[in-house]
């Protein structure tokens, strides 16, 4: 703000400088015809007195040193707005690298104490999370698997108890069968011994 309006002010200052210096121009041009048209004539010279002379050059030196003033007086404007200038382009410097550091800041999570910009904390997390669910399904599966196994292996154990169970009758029905046949045939080698 401060820097358009040194800008502003030194536009003016220039121009009121050369509008005032078109003024006095025309003026010490108009006393300068003045003085010639009022001065008389010598044959083909003009013979102007030593007042009106020293008159015009005290106006003359007047206007020299107003413009003078003047253009010193601009000089000082312009050097002033271009240190306003300077000082806004260093500020606006400064704001910028303020800028820049927190949009960096602003751009930047720390993961595990490192830290990274947004879009790579983003792909960093979704991949922990695809691979946490990718090891949660795989961990179900192997749940349902050991789960069914497990099922087969008692439907199996219930299976071969029960075959052991009927295998343990069947030998022991044969050992009574056989006891019997035994004791059969010691009673009857009693039988024919006596």
């Amino acid at each position: 703000m401060k820097f358009k309006f040194s800008i502003i002010f030194s536009i003016l200052v220039v121009a009121i400088h050369f509008e005032g210096k078109a003024q006095e121009d025309t003026k010490l041009s108009e006393q300068y015809q003045n003085m010639i048209e009022s001065s008389e004539t010598f044959e083909q010279y003009k013979v102007i007195s030593i007042t009106k002379i020293n008159s015009f050059g005290e106006i003359m030196n007047d206007s020299i040193n107003s413009l003078k003033t003047k253009v010193s007086a601009a000089t000082a404007a312009r050097e002033k707005a271009e240190q306003e200038s300077d000082a806004a382009k260093s500020q606006m410097s400064d704001l910028q690298n303020e800028l820049e550091e927190a949009q960096i800041a602003v751009d930047k999570m720390p993961f595990l104490g490192i830290p990274m910009n947004k879009t790579t904390y983003n792909v960093v997390m979704w991949s922990i999370v695809i691979v946490l669910v990718a090891a949660l399904i795989i961990v179900y599966f192997m749940f349902l698997k050991s789960f069914r196994l497990t099922r087969q292996a008692k439907k199996d154990k219930d299976l071969i108890d029960q075959e052991l169970e009927d295998l343990r009758q069947r030998s022991q029905e044969k050992q009574v069968k056989i006891k019997r046949e035994l004791q059969t045939a010691l009673n009857k080698l009693e039988e024919y011994k006596r």
